[in-house]
């Protein structure tokens, strides 16, 4: 774990970095210091050999006739601190004095001979392997340096050569100079020390300070990567709490700009969606979404009740019902070509409306889909009503257009010329005129009460009045009929706020339905009840032919007829016009009727209204 860390790497790169750098100067300064060490040696070596060889030169020249020359060799070692040799022309050390008699080729060792007859070269002996290829060099005319390590010294020697020239520049032989460099070795394993222990006082101060550094570098970090968890967790209201002005500073702002941004943008996101929910639940068509895959994902509460499913609407259901309206394909086809599609259904006794569309993103590619489910039942059944109107209308004007038409032309042909007969034609076409303008009139107060332009005039009715006033109008057409209007009157009834003509014109349309629809020598019987003290229930009960329970609801739409024969000179507008009436004054009305046996009708009028 540790070797992920930002902090373990940042200290790690520091303190090799340093160290690298630190052993790079030791080294280079140590080669520095060797390196001059060296050369001051190899010229002040140089110098000591080159002086020797003109020493040397001059005596050759002057017949071996220099007093103190054998003093001079003899302390060679001490001036030169080395070691030293003097060779013939060929490579041969000379014979020194108190060894022997010897030789130095063309002279020059009889001449050594004599100089250093008083005493020896204390230097004198083999010369070292490292100084062979030195003395070749030299007798080429040369002057040479050698640095080799030497086995004599167990340490790095230098050996420098310089050729002895005579007066002609003939090279008669070679002065040699070997010497240790003496402390360079010791200096440099010091040096070396030294080296060792910064490099461990610096790693120490390397690795405390990277440690800082490193700390002091991804705290920042550290709390930026805080705030953005707490963002993914939904927390927009983190911040980093970074104030400084650097880079990491910049990102601090950033990210808290980010999370401020972010917040709003997802708070707006939200708002939008709750607004869009609202919306989507506040439709009354059914809506569901698809994914890719043709899945429903999402479906509002209107479609339960559009398919006949209690809510909440189970994802079961909904795939089985999905499967029964059979829209896979048609769905499949509309995500493919990107075309919206509309398909009738017919689902439960209803009519259904279906709109297939793609959902398609900002980069033209289909995402899902979404169906637009509506219930058109009531709508199909209004068109239906409008067509059935203007059918019925049409047939009520031209049965009697056709009585009247045919009638006239038989007067105006002569074809009737009897008196009496005359007579009946012009009382037919009197009663077609006056059918003729119940009709107009009902279509009249029809049009005026659903366009809303009728006004109450309110005023306190006696409602055992008011009905008595409409069940004496009737007497006349009950009699007719040998039908019996019973009426139950109580005294004590509270008086109630409406409109007397409007609420006599609802009682009577009740009346005369009741008496028009019952066989001849029954009962219509008319009561009413106080309920609760503010509610006066009328109830009003014949032994008619009675209503089914399939037309029951729709009694109250215009010119709907229960007798389909159209017997009888019914309008089929009147219970539309009691419908518009009773909503006048917040009535409410409910019917209960059994085939053959009569029909019930309630009505709920509000005494303060």
């Amino acid at each position: 774990m540790l070797k992920n860390k930002i902090a373990v790497k940042l200290t790690a790169g520091f303190v090799v970095i340093v160290l690298i750098s630190m052993l790079a100067i030791g080294i280079f300064f140590i080669q520095m210091f060797r390196q001059y060490a060296f050369n001051s040696r190899e010229n002040t070596m140089l110098a000591s050999a080159r002086s020797i060889s003109l020493v040397v030169a001059n005596y050759y020249q002057s017949n071996s006739q220099m007093p103190g020359f054998g003093a001079y060799m003899r302390s060679l070692d001490t001036l030169t601190e080395s070691k030293v040799w003097i060779t013939d022309g060929k490579g041969n050390l000379s014979i020194m004095a108190g060894m022997g008699q010897g030789k130095m080729g063309q002279g020059l060792g009889q001449g050594l001979g004599q100089g250093l007859g008083k005493g020896n070269l204390k230097n004198s002996g083999p010369l070292p392997k490292e100084a062979e290829n030195v003395i070749q060099e030299v007798l080429s005319g040369k002057e040479s340096v050698s640095e080799s390590f030497s086995s004599v010294y167990n340490e790095a020697t230098i050996t420098v050569g310089v050729p002895i020239a005579d007066s002609n520049h003939l090279i008669i032989g070679s002065v040699l100079l070997h010497s240790p460099v003496t402390g360079v070795t010791e200096t440099l394993n010091r040096a070396m020390r030294i080296l060792a222990i910064s490099l461990l006082a610096a790693l120490i101060l390397a690795v405390a300070l990277g440690i800082f550094y490193s700390l002091l570098f991804t705290r920042p970090l550290k709390a930026m990567n805080l705030t953005a968890l707490e963002i993914t967790r939904g927390n927009y209201s983190a911040r980093t709490g970074i104030y400084r002005k650097d880079e990491l500073g910049q990102l601090g702002n950033s990210l808290d700009l980010l999370a401020t941004e972010l917040g709003s943008t997802i708070n707006q996101l939200f708002q939008e969606k709750g607004k869009l929910k609202d919306i989507i639940a506040s439709i009354s068509e059914g809506i569901i979404a698809f994914d890719s895959n043709l899945k429903p994902v999402s479906v509002n509460n209107a479609l339960a009740e559009i398919m006949s499913r209690p809510q909440p609407y189970l994802k079961e259901d909904l795939e089985i019902d999905l499967n029964n309206l059979e829209i896979e394909v048609p769905l499949t086809n509309v995500m493919k070509e990107k075309k919206s599609l509309q398909l009738l259904k017919d689902w439960v006794g209803k009519k259904l409306l279906l709109t297939l569309s793609p959902i398609v993103d900002n980069y033209g590619a289909v995402t899902g889909g979404v169906a637009l489910v509506q219930d058109i039942s009531e709508s199909e059944r209004v068109e239906q009503l409008r067509r059935d109107f203007v059918a019925n209308v049409s047939h009520e004007f031209r049965t009697p257009l056709t009585v009247i038409r045919g009638s006239l032309e038989a007067l105006v042909d002569g074809t009737v010329e009897n008196s009496e007969d005359i007579r009946r034609y012009q009382e037919r076409m009197l009663s077609e005129t006056h059918g003729l303008e119940r009709l107009v009139g009902d279509l009249l107060a029809l049009s005026s009460l659903q366009s809303g332009k009728i006004t109450i005039n309110k005023e306190t009715i006696h409602i055992p009045s008011l009905l008595a006033d409409a069940v004496k109008s009737l007497q006349t057409i009950a009699l007719k009929k040998s039908i019996e209007i019973v009426y139950r009157s109580e005294h004590d009834v509270p008086l109630l706020i409406g409109d007397y003509d409007r609420l006599r014109q609802l009682f009577v349309i009740l009346l005369d339905n009741a008496i028009k629809f019952s066989p001849n020598g029954t009962k219509v019987s008319v009561e009413y009840k106080v309920l609760n003290l503010n509610t006066l229930l009328i109830i009003i009960s014949d032994q008619g032919y009675g209503i089914s329970e399939a037309d029951l609801p729709h009694i109250w739409d215009r010119f709907y007829k229960v007798d389909k024969s159209r017997k009888g000179n019914s309008t089929g507008l009147g219970l539309a016009i009691a419908k518009h009436l009773m909503e006048l004054h917040n009535a409410k009305v409910s019917v209960q009727s059994e085939l053959e046996k009569g029909t019930t009708i309630e009505v709920k009028l509000p005494i303060t209204n």
